[in-house]
């Protein structure tokens, strides 16, 4: 009989076979068991038990018998195992099992219990397999490094090298090596064994910003040299910030070297030949130290003076009571010097002379005299600050008068001041509604006009969603009407490009005097943008960038305070850049209006059929029966009026909306509704 047993275990020990334990064995038994792990890099270790007397066992691995066993513990005859172990060098083994036909002895029947074997899985150690395959010159698994795991094993490589993707194979790897950390060491592959040929190494060390790197050659220092020629063959180059420090070969190792530079390169070139054993290098790092800062005259003040100064490190230098500090020819209200990256200070020190308040600022659209000795700006000089007239006047507390606002005193304390304002100097407030050349008053105008220069200086050009207009209020303020910047039924949620121009009365020239930047967009919130026939809230603010400065061409106009500026009939003047005769116009051009009656622009809109909104924030001028009217182009342009009583010119309202151009009435935003808003909005200037 034969039985075949092939057994895969996943397990890492266990029973292996157990053959009739209690009961007699068949005769003529051949039984051959072969077990086989799972896991490939395990061996198997057995221990067999209670072999049959006569019968034969046999144990073998790798193609290799570890043993042949029968007979019984503790009788003379046989070959019983024991308590033996038996391992394996692979994941297999194979017991075989073997009976004759005879179960007697003397004439009687022995009932043998066979045997019964464990097994166990033990790690099997590559890396020693690998040692042992050096000494008997088969290629080892592992080129460099074998690291040993429960089950495998892996591979890596010495400083310098990289793994290859076969996982076995190392290949020189130096061409881009970085080291950051405060200290280390560096060399040469292999060091202090001879390095390999054909080498193109960098090593790179890059410490923190404000640092220097020192380095130190170990011992041997050994690069093949030429006895004649420096460095033909082989040769270390060391870089500091890009700058050649030197060139290095022989058996002499370099002096210490100070980089001063955080950023240190090291080039290492060779050929194809040599055994020399190449070098090694300690680097440390050291903060940067400034030199000790000393004064340049008695007065100087170095506060909490330190006995040594480093990257980052600072200082504070005042004067004493009476001076103040100065820096070259500027004056200084404080004054403090950091050390640098590269060991110096950011500023040179600074001396300290007799308190001078410096020169005046300049007062924006005014100037100043001197009431004391001209240019002299020491202790208790004085100044008179005043208006650039007619356009400027000084504003002035109540009670005082222009001079006393407008007084200044160099104080002790190195400042000039006024006893009402303090530091602050005084504040010249654009005249508004004065034009130097005012328009010449016609009692008709058909069909519009073409301005002159200084008609209408408020006069400004906007490009924002096509051509627009506006006014001038102050010095850094244009009013101007809400949909121009966001059109009644469109999607436009964002301002586009706003541009702004003043002070020509052509459409060519405006342009090259170039744009005013603008720095913020006001919208009035009654304003509804969705809304197509309500042109409620249809007014707007743009604060310039910066204030523009005025001219007889560039004036300010005035806001109402008053409703007799909307009287039936008060004729009014309305100026832009529209369309004209079904054409753009290039230059300015205006038409002079008559304020019309609410129920009669009422009735007007009835006729129509029409459901725009015609509120009480609005008001209508103009007269169906004459061919005059605002159009596109204009929108955002007021409606200017001359105040007689106060000898000025005033914004009444805002072109906002019509049927058409020249066709009727058009209709305006009412500015006396809106003052406070407006002046709320201007208080808010930054």
């Amino acid at each position: 009989m034969q039985i075949v047993h092939s057994l895969q275990h996943s397990s890492g020990n266990g029973p292996l076979f157990l053959l009739h334990s209690h009961s007699l064995p068949p005769p003529c038994l051949l039984c051959m068991t072969a077990l086989s792990l799972h896991t490939e890099w395990m061996r198997a270790i057995g221990r067999v038990q209670n072999p049959k007397k006569q019968d034969l066992r046999n144990i073998s691995a790798d193609k290799k018998t570890l043993g042949r066993f029968c007979g019984q513990l503790g009788s003379p005859l046989g070959n019983p195992p024991g308590k033996k172990e038996f391992m394996s060098q692979g994941n297999k083994m194979l017991l075989t099992f073997h009976t004759d036909f005879s179960n007697e002895e003397n004439g009687t029947v022995m009932f043998y219990k066979g045997f019964l074997a464990y097994y166990q899985a033990v790690d099997l150690d590559e890396c020693a397999s690998q040692l042992n395959s050096v000494e008997e010159n088969i290629q080892p698994k592992c080129q460099h490094l074998c690291h040993n795991y429960v089950g495998g094993y892996f591979c890596s490589c010495r400083t310098g090298y990289e793994l290859q993707k076969n996982g076995h194979s190392c290949q020189v790897k130096c061409s881009n090596e970085l080291y950051t950390e405060p200290s280390g060491y560096v060399s040469s592959l292999e060091y202090p064994q001879p390095y390999p040929p054909d080498l193109r190494c960098n090593y790179s060390i890059r410490v923190e910003r404000g640092h220097t790197i020192h380095l130190k050659f170990l011992e041997p220092f050994e690069i093949d040299d030429h006895q004649q020629v420096h460095c033909p063959y082989d040769q270390l180059q060391i870089y500091a910030s890009g700058r050649n420090i030197g060139e290095f070969c022989g058996k002499q190792s370099p002096a210490a070297l100070d980089t001063i530079s955080n950023a240190v390169d090291l080039l290492f070139f060779t050929d194809d030949s040599g055994d020399s054993r190449g070098w090694k290098l300690h680097y440390t790092t050291e903060i940067i130290k400034c030199p000790q800062p000393k004064t340049l005259d008695e007065f100087t003040i170095i506060q909490d003076l330190q006995p040594q100064y480093q990257f980052r490190d600072y200082f504070i230098v005042t004067c004493k009571q009476g001076y103040q500090l100065v820096e070259g020819n500027q004056v200084l209200l404080s004054f403090t010097a950091v050390c640098q990256d590269d060991g110096t200070w950011h500023r040179a020190m600074p001396r300290c002379k007799i308190k001078d308040c410096g020169q005046p600022r300049s007062l924006p659209n005014g100037a100043f005299n001197y009431t004391t000795t001209k240019g002299v700006n020491t202790y208790q000089a004085r100044i008179q600050y005043y208006c650039r007239e007619p356009y400027y006047k000084m504003k002035t507390r109540d009670g005082s008068s222009e001079s006393e606002r407008g007084m200044y005193t160099c104080t002790a304390q190195g400042i000039w001041k006024n006893e009402q304002e303090g530091e602050k100097i005084p504040r010249c407030l654009p005249v508004c509604g004065k034009p130097v050349h005012p328009v010449e008053e016609k009692q008709r105008i058909i069909g519009g006009q073409q301005a002159k220069m200084g008609n209408f200086p408020w006069q400004a050009f906007t490009n924002i969603h096509g051509r627009g207009g506006g006014a001038l209020l102050g010095d850094r303020w244009i009013l101007t009407a809400a949909h121009t910047l966001y059109p009644k039924e469109h999607n436009t949620q964002t301002n586009a490009s706003v541009d702004v121009f003043l002070g020509h009365i052509s459409v060519e020239e405006i342009t090259k005097l170039g744009n005013h930047p603008v720095r913020r967009v006001s919208i009035h919130p009654d304003y509804r943008q969705d809304e197509s026939h309500n042109f409620e809230g249809d007014i707007a603010l743009l604060e310039l960038e910066n204030s523009v400065t005025l001219s007889p061409n560039l004036l300010p106009i005035c806001l109402p305070d008053n409703e007799t500026f909307y009287d039936r009939g008060l004729m009014g003047y309305v100026s832009g850049f529209g369309i004209m005769e079904e054409r753009i116009a290039n230059d300015l051009r205006f038409v002079r209006l008559p304020v019309a009656r609410r129920e009669a622009c009422e009735r007007w809109l009835r006729g129509k059929n029409r459901n725009d909104v015609f509120s009480q924030s609005m008001f209508c001028a103009g007269d169906p029966t004459l061919k005059q009217d605002a159009c596109q182009g204009d929108s955002g342009g007021v409606f200017a009026v001359r105040d007689r009583n106060n000898d000025r010119w005033v914004a009444t309202g805002i072109v906002s909306w019509g049927i058409g151009c020249s066709k009727g009435y058009g209709f305006y935003t009412k500015l006396l509704n809106y003052v406070d808003w407006i002046k709320k909005e201007m208080e808010e200037e930054g």
